[in-house]
């Protein structure tokens, strides 16, 4: 007989008699105290909801959200949870940011949406004319906000036409908001294919119905009359379409969960199950110690691994669910002391790298204070810029624990790898022109891949800083995509003066350099080969280097196709 089945037939016997008294009385407080709180919880959900929603309107992007997020919670005492529509990826928990256990919240959710509904005009004519300005002015207007948002500069949404945000601000010096304007007019994107979505919505019902449909004349009469409106099926099939192009830029929809508040008088409910628990304390007691003697075992075990004993196991014998139990204790503790000697490790690397330039910047305070060197703009100048490349190596050591850990965000959609090679040089052509280094990309049609491409533009960013890095003045750093079979392959060449073949399987180490002195005059954290390998190996892909000494270096990133 199984652990399960002794304890419930001595304490259901017990609980059985006991509950039939007070089971009305618990019954009806419990739900009128849910009522009152289920009605309090989604005015409190929809308040939430309203606030986030403006933020990502005003904003153009999610970023930041944290704060804002977190300030809320402060203000209401709730927990907030922001995840992603379908609820596999968790973008905000304001209960992580503030170091409080993560517990399971209702599945009561409630959907965000922070992009605009297209709002054409009745039959004008111009229709699909319209649409493609919309996509493209709402592109504008994100990349803009999104841009003062990053330099800490409010913005503030204002609905106009069509239902399109304006995005105003008022403390934005003249420069930035030209920056951010000529910036968010010259990305590029596919007006090919915005066009080719809106020609689709071009077609009647019944042309653009699901393949293997019957034709019209061979339908019955009741549904020849049911047939959908025209203009209302392309007004319909434009504003989704609007939706999906806008998709690539604006904020995605997220699902709110908000945590329940524990106002609820919980007295009357206690009182009436006080009389169960007496009945089922005394039941239990009965229970024999050769029963309870694994869970003491295990209660020992327990609280040695609490105090540090991180080797503590338990031994597993038969098969019910005390055995069960313990092989999951185990399993849990083998994973607590691989996390902890992977913090140990984090903690080692980053004292190693991080004391370095403190030390630079304590010998210059202390020298300024001895009124050795004088506070010029050279010295301020110098602080800052061992300051910055602290935040560099904090900054990387964040991604990288976040994807070691299986715990960094990925959004996935089909990726046109030509236009993301766009993207990254032009990002990195004013970095490459300061040092005469010139970018040229290379690449085939319709490559596409099922990938992040924020999280993908940020590995083959890094590799292009890399090699601009190193490649001499006057050259050109290559950025060429093709297809090889069932995969597409990035490749980066710089002409520098390569890496030595002893060092070519150490490069994707973390904090390795090339610099055996490990100077800071080349810039970097050492961390973004190791970064660029993660992210391609969770995409399901590879990365690897060819390189010979004088010739130069190439790093190629291959991934699936779709």
């Amino acid at each position: 007989m199984t652990f399960r089945i002794r304890v419930f037939a001595l304490v259901a016997i017990v609980v059985l008699l006991a509950t039939g008294a007070s089971t009305y009385l618990t019954f009806t407080l419990a739900e009128n105290a849910v009522t009152a709180s289920a009605t309090a919880q989604q005015q409190v959900m929809r308040q939430i909801a309203e606030e986030v929603t403006q933020y990502g309107r005003n904003h153009g992007t999610w970023e930041g959200i944290a704060e804002v997020a977190a300030g809320i919670a402060d203000r209401t005492g709730r927990r907030i949870r922001l995840d992603t529509q379908d609820g596999q990826v968790g973008i905000v928990d304001t209960a992580v940011l503030a170091g409080e256990p993560v517990t399971p919240m209702t599945k009561l959710t409630f959907p965000l949406d922070a992009r605009p509904r297209l709002d054409l005009p009745e039959e004008s004519g111009k229709e699909r004319d319209t649409t493609l300005l919309a996509i493209e002015r709402y592109r504008q207007e994100i990349r803009f906000a999104a841009c003062l948002s990053r330099a800490g500069v409010p913005a503030q949404a204002v609905t106009t036409h069509y239902g399109l945000p304006l995005i105003t601000q008022s403390t934005a010096p003249p420069d930035l908001v030209t920056e951010c304007r000529t910036g968010s007019a010259s990305q590029p994107y596919s007006i090919t294919r915005d066009r080719e979505e809106v020609d689709r919505c071009a077609d009647s019902p019944s042309e653009a119905a699901a393949p293997g449909s019957r034709p019209k004349a061979a339908r019955p009469e009741a549904s020849r009359t049911a047939e959908p409106d025209p203009a209302q099926h392309l007004r319909t099939c434009l504003g989704e379409v609007f939706l999906a192009r806008i998709g690539i830029v604006g904020p995605e929809p997220l699902r709110l969960a908000v945590s329940s508040e524990d106002g609820i008088d919980t007295t009357p409910i206690i009182l009436a199950f006080s009389v169960v628990a007496v009945p089922i304390v005394l039941g239990s007691l009965l229970l024999s110690r050769h029963v309870l003697r694994p869970i003491q075992r295990l209660t020992v075990a327990a609280r040695r691994f609490g105090e540090g004993s991180l080797d503590q196991r338990v031994s597993v014998e038969g098969g019910d669910e005390l055995a069960q139990l313990g092989a999951t204790f185990n399993g849990m503790a083998d994973s607590l002391q691989h996390a902890e000697e992977r913090q140990r490790r984090m903690i080692a690397d980053v004292a190693h790298e991080l004391r370095t330039p403190l030390a630079n910047v304590r010998a210059y305070l202390e020298a300024l204070e001895d009124g050795l060197v004088t506070a010029d703009a050279t010295l301020f100048r110098s602080l800052h810029e061992e300051a910055m490349l602290q935040q560099r190596i904090i900054d990387d050591l964040q991604t990288l624990a976040l994807a070691e850990a299986g715990a960094l965000a990925y959004h996935r959609s089909r990726v046109d790898i030509g236009e993301l090679l766009e993207n990254c040089r032009a990002a990195h052509q004013p970095a490459a022109a300061a040092v005469t280094v010139d970018l040229e990309v290379v690449a085939g049609s319709a490559l596409l891949v099922h990938a992040d491409a924020g999280r993908l533009r940020q590995a083959v960013g890094n590799l292009v800083t890399n090699a601009v890095r190193h490649a001499p003045a006057g050259t050109t750093v290559t950025l060429a995509a093709l297809r090889a079979g069932q995969t597409v392959q990035v490749r980066v060449t710089d002409r520098g003066s390569g890496i030595p073949a002893e060092d070519q399987k150490r490069v994707f180490h973390r904090f390795w350099r090339a610099d055996r002195a490990r100077t800071r005059a080349t810039g970097g954290s050492g961390l973004g080969l190791t970064i660029a390998r993660q992210i391609t190996v969770d995409h399901g892909g590879t990365i690897g280097v060819v390189s010979e000494a004088g010739h130069g270096t190439t790093f190629t990133i291959s991934l699936p196709t779709t």
